[in-house]
């Protein structure tokens, strides 16, 4: 195409400033093909973008629960916050279901793990909460518009951590959604040891009982059960999806702020 344009030009058939004009545009094509190929194929890592649906919450099940040795945990139609005293340790994604239930598979394609998913049950509704001694169990659905499954969330201090078990029999996957946070890095080698922003990833399938990331609050997030399927995304504005192939998702978040690694 070019050369037949030069060739052209050579003639008389074309102007000059016709050939620059698709010189330029021929370059920045590829300039942004280049660009844009290696971030669309690096976000293609086999993680499905499992999106919350709408959270309900009951009068009776709203407000502080303590911990204890000052650790809470608040929930309010915005969603759930785990605190020590005012410090906030972490929160569920603002005014969205804390947890997705998908239903589907995990397919190996060689070089990495793939989710197929056949359906999702995005919407929470929390109708009850009690407690038993130091932990506090929240009980409810996840639902669509024409199913629904019975979902525990149960919070609990453990070693001055705070733990957010959700539990959904029969799930294929479990997500729990967490509000975004600037700074979220990982933690090797649970995760890569840099800004984890825009992007999923799998977590070590190695790693068992350790931190995956951290964040501007300070604060460490580990990832549970172990020896299944784990994975992080962060592609989308906003919040920051946990998944784990089981029918349980384990979120621990630590209650000891530490510094933060930044780019």
């Amino acid at each position: 195409m070019v050369d037949w344009i030069r060739r052209r030009a050579r003639d008389g058939e074309v102007s000059l400033s016709m050939v620059a004009l698709v010189l330029s545009c021929v370059a920045a094509l590829g300039l942004g093909l280049t660009s844009w190929v290696p971030k669309a194929l690096d976000r293609d890592v086999g993680i499905a973008d499992v999106e919350p649906g709408l959270l309900e919450v009951a009068q009776g099940a709203r407000g502080v629960q303590s911990l204890g040795a000052g650790l809470s945990v608040t929930l309010y139609d915005s969603g759930f916050r785990l605190s020590r005293d005012s410090v906030v340790l972490a929160d569920t994604v603002t005014r969205g279901a804390p947890v997705t239930v998908v239903m589907g598979s995990l397919v190996e394609t060689g070089e990495r793990d793939r989710e197929v998913v056949t359906s999702e049950l995005s919407h929470v509704r929390i109708d009850a909460v009690r407690r038993v001694k130091d932990t506090v169990l929240y009980s409810g659905v996840v639902h669509d518009d024409v199913r629904s499954m019975p979902l525990r969330i149960e919070f609990e201090p453990i070693d001055g951590r705070i733990r957010m078990d959700a539990a959904v029999p029969g799930a294929d996957m479990v997500a729990i959604h967490l509000d975004w946070r600037p700074a979220t890095t990982g933690i090797a080698p649970a995760l890569p040891e840099r800004n984890l922003k825009e992007r999923a990833y799998w977590v070590d399938p190695s790693v068992v009982e350790q931190p995956a990331f951290t964040w501007v609050l300070g604060t460490d997030v580990s990832i549970g059960p172990v020896q299944v399927p784990r994975a992080v995304d962060l592609r989308q504005d906003g919040r920051i999806a946990v998944h784990v192939w089981a029918p349980r998702c384990v979120v621990t978040v630590t209650d000891t702020p530490r510094d933060p690694v930044t780019e």
